[in-house]
């Protein structure tokens, strides 16, 4: 009625780009992940074990996530324990970011 119209008569609606969110980056980055690989999350401040390392699988669950603690100078301590395992990205991003996580790199 009120918009322009296409060659068939009908109104073309315009599309719009669908913004993509930091959750979605980094759901798209887990799930680009190579067997074998992992990525790094570090939590809020208030937690004491701060480090979330997620590794890909290659058989049983898709993914394997281990929480380690820091050393003095706020970096993975190294005595990681595994923590869950997950089939989809979606749900360990969501915990992640629940708690105030972003990726870590150092």
């Amino acid at each position: 009625m009120f918009g322009k119209k296409d060659k068939e008569g009908e109104v073309a609606t315009p599309e719009k780009a669908k913004k993509v969110s930091p959750v979605d980056v980094m759901i798209g980055q887990l799930d680009s992940l190579e067997a074998g690989k992992e990525m790094t999350f570090r939590l809020g401040e208030i937690y004491v074990k701060p480090f979330i390392s997620v590794a890909r699988n290659s058989t049983g669950k898709q993914f394997t996530v281990y929480q380690d603690g820091k050393d003095a100078a706020n970096k993975p301590l190294g005595k990681r324990g595994k923590f869950w395992d997950a089939d989809k990205a979606k749900d360990i991003v969501h915990w992640i970011v629940e708690r105030e996580g972003t990726i870590y790199r150092g």
